[in-house]
């Protein structure tokens, strides 16, 4: 069964007009029995307030509110600012602006739980995904490691991550049978978010191409112009077919946001006596695993190194990759379980891992101490490592593997994507997939 969300970008506060599309697009969603979660730019609830639309906030009140950034694609842009070696500087502008997102959504819309964020535009930096995760919110809509064979939910950076496979702002312009191919496509995924920009139920063009293309507009900011009452009318004949067909599918549960997340949410513990398994399991294939529990590469780390400190079991929190790319041998090393033991104390809570780790005076990287603490704790008294790889398979995530951010629409001719895509590769020991699931995607 596939699990639908019937979400909105809700973000033009250019155009008051756009306010008539909110209202229209998320009563239709309530009236087919369905709660609409609408992502809400910061600055558009300011908007409403100045435009008096209290009829759109009151329709807002009435569905889930998550956050799709303070301020969209203004310049700068997540990314742009938090593209600097600095991680904690990076992260304190994000902070800033975001908490200040979710006090305007809050003060104007209510008490919402916000446990979704959808980036604007590829806005995709390691930096909010942790920003986010840290003020709470649990989904990320789109993001870079996706199952893009079934659309499962990833696990990255804190943050389960979903692919957007359905957009519906063309209903304006397709047929009955272009919805029944949408419904067919959307029934082979495990997870399918359908996505709308309700000013475009009313409106031709996205404002924030007009105004903050490459760098903000001077002056007055354009306006879109109306669409055609035919293309509105054709659009809701659309929107009430797709509804009923999926109102009237038991392939489908829809769902929402918060609902998901509860749903996803676990109490994850690594005990001794999985030990076993998961070295076999890494020396087979060296990648996130799914059973006997879901857990990443870092995770795993963790676990050990809670194990050689003389813990019994280790409880799942947060998790980190690197800063910069980690150390891997050249060459085998011999390293004894007292100097394993000793070692562990080097490896932090709560941060990014260390990119070596000193075990008896010589130099591992990450990966080979992980190696080597799996042999330890298996019982060995000493074990030697050997070179290996570091890094998972990126194949699996196609679009982390080739990501690369500078040129997209949204960012200034100035951005360079000098750390982003960088370092967001190097956050994969963070991957995990669901448990009991199929480890590979392909």
């Amino acid at each position: 069964m596939t699990d639908i969300i019937f979400t909105f970008d809700t973000e033009d506060y250019v155009n008051e007009k756009g306010a008539d599309g909110i209202i229209r697009a998320s009563k239709m969603i309530r009236e087919a029995g369905f709660t609409p979660c609408h992502n809400i730019v910061g600055w558009l609830a300011e908007a409403l307030v100045k435009w008096g639309r209290q009829d759109c906030i009151d329709e807002l009140k009435q569905c889930e509110i998550h956050t799709h950034s303070l301020k969209h694609s203004y310049h700068p842009t997540i990314n742009e600012y938090t593209d600097i070696e600095d991680f904690d500087k990076a992260m304190k502008h994000f902070r800033r602006e975001e908490d200040e997102c979710f006090d305007i959504i809050r003060r104007i819309l209510g008490e919402h739980r916000i446990s979704a964020a959808s980036p604007p535009g590829v806005s995709d930096s390691y930096v909010a995904l942790y920003g986010y995760a840290d003020m709470g919110v649990e989904i990320f809509e789109g993001g870079l490691t996706n199952d893009t064979v079934r659309s499962r939910p990833v696990s990255f950076c804190n943050l389960w991550n979903i692919l957007l496979e359905c957009c519906y702002d063309n209903f304006g312009k397709c047929s009955k049978d272009d919805v029944l191919g949408l419904i067919e496509k959307m029934a082979k995924l495990e997870v399918c978010i359908c996505l709308h920009h309700p000013q475009m139920h009313v409106v031709t063009s996205f404002t924030d191409r007009q105004n903050f293309y490459k760098e903000n507009a001077e002056g007055e900011w354009v306006k879109s112009e109306l669409c055609s009452e035919e293309d509105v009318k054709r659009f809701e004949e659309n929107l009430r077919f797709f509804l009923e067909k999926i109102k009237s599918d038991d392939r489908f549960n829809v769902t929402t946001y918060d609902a998901l997340a509860d749903k996803l949410r676990s109490h994850r513990v690594v005990t001794r006596d999985m030990i076993p398994e998961l070295k076999q399991a890494l020396t087979d294939d060296f990648f996130p695993v799914t059973v006997p529990e879901s857990l990443c590469i870092s995770d795993i780390l963790l676990a050990c190194r809670d194990f050689l400190l003389g813990k019994d079991e280790h409880v799942c929190e947060k998790v980190y990759g690197f800063l910069d790319v980690p150390y891997a041998i050249p060459h085998p090393v011999k390293v004894t379980a007292e100097e394993m033991r000793e070692s562990a104390t080097q490896i932090p809570d709560g941060t990014f891992l260390p990119t070596e780790i000193t075990v008896g005076g010589k130099k591992l990287g990450p990966a080979d101490w992980l190696r080597a603490a799996l042999a330890i704790l298996s019982g060995e008294e000493a074990f030697t490592v050997v070179p290996d790889k570091w890094q998972i398979d990126l194949n699996e995530f196609p679009t982390l593997r080739n990501q690369r951010l500078a040129g997209w629409w949204i960012h200034s001719d100035s951005f360079k994507d000098e750390y982003i895509s960088d370092r967001c590769r190097l956050q994969s020991w963070t991957i995990r997939l669901p448990k009991g699931t199929k480890r590979r995607i392909y």
